[in-house]
């Protein structure tokens, strides 16, 4: 994969690549931009977040599980100094659907967070991922996610 990306005005820049998509960046006015897009760490989290939803999605229809809502948020903490690196990933679903259990979606989030979603897996494992599942309206307790350093060998 390529990624081209071009400077437009200040902190302004417009990126794409091999899909041919431009996607606009800035930062915020803290930051020296005008707030006008999503900053790259925004779209960094938005990427994790949308490739481990994905994965679920897939999961749990290939075991015939169809889901009539899959949503996601994800909330990152960061280190307080610069770099501001990134510390933790809560990742929150919410599925509704007919004959779905929690032990399914959270099997499918398993799976994607440890052998599947190539952007989260590609994060350093000193970086805590925390999941919560709440499956038609009933919250269920959070949990953390194992995270091998083996995968850094394949």
């Amino acid at each position: 994969m390529r990624v081209h990306i071009r400077h437009v005005d200040g902190r302004t820049l417009v990126a794409k690549s091999d899909s041919n998509h431009w996607i606009p960046l800035d930062t915020g006015t803290a930051g020296g931009g005008t707030g006008a897009a999503n900053d790259p760490f925004q779209l960094f989290v938005i990427a994790c977040g949308g490739c481990t939803l994905v994965d679920v999605v897939d999961i749990l229809r290939k075991g015939r599980k169809n889901p009539t809502r899959m949503e996601l948020n994800v909330e990152a903490a960061r280190a307080e100094s610069v770099p501001k690196i990134l510390r933790k990933l809560s990742f929150d679903y919410r599925v509704d659907g007919p004959d779905i259990s929690v032990e399914t979606v959270r099997r499918a989030v398993e799976l994607s967070l440890t052998k599947y979603c190539s952007a989260s897996l590609s994060l350093d494992r000193s970086i805590v991922f925390e999941v919560r599942i709440t499956l038609n309206g009933e919250a269920h307790e959070p949990f953390t996610i194992a995270r091998d350093i083996a995968l850094f060998d394949r």
